[in-house]
């Protein structure tokens, strides 16, 4: 049986599945990746984006964001722009102001 690619790099085949941290979602892992304390980004920028922002996060979810903007080669203005455009969809959407309705 092959193994998935990683859900975090999306290259390198996975060792295993594991939860991410606070987030009651399991994800496939590549070996780098889980040494780099590294996660899916989509992951993290939604469950940021549910808190309101990084800024209202605690300093260990925060270095999970470093951690995997540094394994991923991203920055964290990258990350923060990605926080942002998903609280401006989850905006409209409840809004009733979707953006494919525009």
């Amino acid at each position: 049986m092959e193994m998935p690619i990683c859900e975090v790099c999306n290259k390198n085949v996975s060792v295993g599945v594991a939860c991410v941290p606070a987030v009651p979602i399991s994800c496939a892992y590549c070996k780098e990746c889980l040494e780099a304390n590294a996660h899916p980004w989509w992951v993290l920028v939604a469950n940021t984006a549910c808190c309101g922002g990084l800024s209202y996060t605690a300093d260990w979810w925060k270095l999970m964001v470093e951690d995997t903007c540094k394994h991923l080669g991203k920055t964290l203005e990258q990350f923060e722009e990605d926080v942002e455009k998903s609280l401006k969809e989850e905006s409209e959407f409840l809004s009733g102001n979707r953006m494919e309705d525009m």
